[in-house]
């Protein structure tokens, strides 16, 4: 077993964007990840991602055989949902306070979440980045229990379509 495998720690490495639109779940393009994208980056609390990707097992059970087997059945996207920063009500010094990630992710809304782990937050997409695609429909919004000392958040549920991309996309070449 080598014992030189490198670690980094993820915080401050993961970027996370709404994106209205994807021709190609498996290729977005730098254009699509940039063309007025959400940036959830910091509405997003440090575990506010939450997303059940799985696989079904079915029995393969021969007539044959005396033991049954299994084999891979469907892939599934469960019990999606972002814990963000909720401003409601807030005002700041000019009477106005940003709520981006509550006022643009209401019940209905569909798009793309796009996630890319590894590189500074703040990096710029890029071509040949492998990231996550996942196509959303927006669920409810429900506000967070209040506990002492705690930010005003909210939870945001969300579902992802079974075709949705777990870092398996790469960000398509410059045209």
């Amino acid at each position: 077993m080598p014992n030189n495998v490198t670690a980094h720690l993820e915080d401050g490495r993961v970027k996370t964007v709404f994106v209205k639109t994807v021709a190609d779940v498996t290729a977005p393009t730098v254009a699509e990840l940039t063309a007025d994208p959400l940036d959830l980056s910091y509405w997003l609390t440090s575990d506010g991602w939450k997303l059940d990707h799985s696989q079904d097992m079915i029995d393969d059970d021969r007539e044959g055989a005396a033991a049954v087997g299994q084999i891979p059945g469907q892939e599934k996207y469960e019990n999606g949902t972002l814990q963000v920063i909720d401003n409601v009500n807030i005002k700041d010094g000019a009477g106005k306070a940003s709520n981006d990630a509550v006022e643009q992710l209401t019940a209905g809304t569909q798009g793309y979440i796009v996630r890319r782990r590894g590189l500074p937050t703040d990096d710029p997409f890029d071509a040949g980045q492998t990231v996550s695609v996942f196509k959303v429909t927006i669920g409810i919004k429900t506000p967070v229990a209040h506990a002492a000392n705690q930010r005003q958040m909210s939870t945001i549920s969300f579902s992802a379509d079974p075709g949705s991309q777990d870092e398996t996309a790469v960000i398509a070449p410059k045209a």
